[in-house]
């Protein structure tokens, strides 16, 4: 198996991730590197449009709308206006979670 080894410890890079999948799914990097890509592409699109989207044994992805709020900068001290805005949320699935424990 695929071990990855990064200038960053305890991080796996995309180059690495892709890496690991191809070796693992016995695949080109180039292959996986364009499924992660059309991945993200429909991700984006899904979330746009305000569905989840649920990767089996990952997890799911979510959009949630946050409202306009006031925060305090805590360099400053000032109050200042948060605008209202649209997130992403992830949930862990609970294989992945069990896996890991």
């Amino acid at each position: 198996m695929y071990r990855a080894v990064s200038q960053l410890e305890g991080l796996m890079t995309k180059n690495e991730l892709i890496a690991a999948i191809a070796e693992d799914a016995t695949k080109s990097k180039a292959d996986v590197s364009a499924v992660l890509a059309s991945l993200a592409n429909v991700a984006s699109k899904t979330l746009k449009a305000g569905n989840d989207l649920t990767l089996g044994g990952i997890g799911k992805l979510s959009s949630a709308k946050r409202e306009a709020r006031q925060a305090r900068n805590p360099s400053t001290g000032a109050m200042i206006d948060v605008p209202a805005k649209t997130v992403v949320k992830f949930k862990v699935a609970k294989d992945l979670a069990d896996a890991v424990a």
